[in-house]
């Protein structure tokens, strides 16, 4: 399935840091539809990433994973 990301989101705390990215993905293959808003946190960046030194596509990487690890069948 081809999953697009279809926004991304900036969520800051009250002294103005980023607390979160929020990113909207949706795809569709077929009659079969995905709809997913993944936030990434710090603990899903690895050492040495930080918020303000990730690209667009760093952070959307990053929301795929949690999105595959979040749907993954668990017997």
């Amino acid at each position: 399935m081809n999953i697009k990301k279809t926004a991304l989101t900036y969520n800051f705390d009250g002294d103005g840091n980023t607390s979160s990215i929020t990113v909207s993905l949706s795809g569709n293959e077929g009659t079969d539809y995905l709809n997913a808003n993944m936030s990434v946190t710090v603990s899903d960046l690895t050492d040495g990433q930080a918020f303000d030194n990730l690209t667009m596509k760093d952070i959307t990487t990053i929301a795929r994973a949690k999105l595959a690890k979040a749907t993954a069948v668990k017997e």
